[in-house]
């Protein structure tokens, strides 16, 4: 008896400790967020939940719809890899048809290089198909909508938002390379014989770096504008502004590369039939698209798998609204309701995403039960990697999270284990700022810290 009392007296003290340190750290955390200017001036929006019952840990505007940026690629990833497969295959073909017509059937492949094509070429010419009446793009996969709905104009110049179609190729950008040389003067060169003009305007006399671009592509999309300072050698990636002609730029290089003769029309748009013979084909898993989406958070590979998601799922051409009913069908499946969000495109870069971090939460927490999210959870990034790696470096091996940036939103979502062993469920909102990013994102990294310090 006196043993039993001695226990439930260590049991009682251990939990009264534990509680104790529990809302001390709640207290710490709720004081640290009221007391920011950024509560004062911004939304700030944010659910923590514990990852093993979902019971609430703490949350403020838990339930307002705000852009959640890139962090929805948590989400539109997970679902697409469930909807392709994750041993889908991106697959672009060259095929011959019985009238010696070649078709090339585009497979939207983000992860196809010029390189590629001209090996694809190369085969044919290796086998003696070097004469062909017509070529022909069956360009069916996905639609010719190449941005967004919700996508704002000016991302057109961003190298972080290439536009997105059949014709991927090269990652959707040209690389420019900038270069201070010995007299002083700045060498700008284009590393493609692609024909676009760059025009450099220079300011040779300034110590410091900077970098502005334009495109004005209600005069001539195929300019750009730089205005640069440059003391170190940079590289610039700027987006394409035609994929299909940059695609058809690369084929005809290939063409002549590998003496391929084509004596009727070329690059019409046209399916491709059922008895074709398969002359070259190019393939890339699908796998190393993951971590370029969770850890990089690129625009093109969430995009792209979002719409093929899509097309899988109703044997059509991918469009945002087959991705987007595909998405809400794969959720609901999962018991996980988007009656009260508004999902618009694959990336979260869509100012017509609306998500509130209570709806994260809930998500995050029911996805961890899934068999397979534990392999999933561990493509997003750790400190130290991607988005993250100037981030949360003492958090490494306890934090797998989603970074998310648009103008005035900062968002980080994810998965967060504390000290005294417990696992959370975290996501974060601010929108509305007129701060720098970078102090949005130490606001950020405060909060992480005190869920993982408790």
């Amino acid at each position: 008896m006196k043993n039993l009392f001695k226990i439930l007296t260590l049991i009682m003290v251990f939990m009264f400790t534990v509680n104790s340190s529990f809302a001390f750290s709640l207290g710490k955390l709720d004081k640290y967020i009221k007391k920011s200017e950024l509560n004062e001036n911004a939304i700030v929006a944010i659910s923590v939940k514990n990852l093993k019952d979902g019971s609430i840990v703490y949350e403020q505007n838990a339930k307002t719809l705000l852009h959640p940026a890139s962090t929805l690629k948590i989400f539109t990833a997970y679902s697409s890899m469930h909807l392709l497969g994750s041993d889908y295959t991106f697959k672009t073909q060259l095929l011959k048809d019985d009238e010696n017509n070649l078709y090339i059937k585009l497979g939207a492949d983000p992860l196809l290089t010029s390189s590629q094509l001209n090996q694809a070429f190369h085969k044919l010419k290796e086998d003696g198909n070097t004469k062909f009446n017509n070529i022909y793009f069956d360009d069916s996969i996905l639609d010719k909508k190449e941005f967004a709905t919700g996508w704002m104009w000016d991302d057109d110049i961003n190298p972080y938002t290439p536009k997105v179609s059949s014709y991927n190729l090269d990652g959707n950008i040209l690389k420019v390379d900038m270069l201070k040389m010995d007299n002083g003067n700045i060498l700008t060169e284009l590393k493609s014989n692609y024909p676009m003009s760059v025009i450099s305007n220079i300011d040779i006399n300034n110590k410091k770096d900077y970098i502005e671009m334009n495109r004005y592509n209600w005069t001539n999309p195929e300019v750009v504008e730089i205005y640069a300072s440059v003391v170190e050698p940079k590289s610039l990636n700027v987006p394409i502004s035609s994929m299909r002609r940059y695609f058809i730029h690369n084929i005809e290089n290939a063409i002549d590369a590998n003496s391929i003769k084509v004596s009727g029309s070329l690059y019409s748009s046209k399916l491709a039939p059922e008895n074709t013979q398969v002359l070259a084909e190019i393939t890339n898993p699908i796998a190393p698209v993951f971590p370029l989406i969770l850890q990089n958070s690129n625009n093109l590979m969430s995009e792209t798998i979002f719409k093929l998601a899509g097309s899988k799922k109703y044997n059509a051409t991918g469009t945002a609204f087959h991705a987007v009913n595909a998405f809400n069908e794969f959720y609901k499946k999962n018991g996980i309701s988007t009656d009260k969000i508004l999902v618009k495109d694959g990336s979260g870069v869509s100012r017509n995403n609306l998500v509130s971090v209570g709806w994260i939460t809930d998500s995050l927490v029911k996805l961890n039960k899934e068999k397979d999210f534990e392999n999933f959870k561990e493509k997003m990034a750790q400190p130290g990697d991607g988005t993250l790696s100037n981030r949360l470096f003492d958090l490494r091996g306890d934090a797998f999270l989603k970074t998310g940036s648009l103008s005035n939103v900062s968002a980080i979502s994810g998965f967060v284990k504390s000290q005294d062993g417990n696992d959370y469920a975290v996501a974060i909102i601010v929108q509305n700022f007129m701060e720098e990013q970078t102090k949005v994102k130490k606001f950020e990294d405060d909060i992480i810290k005190l869920i993982y310090s408790k």
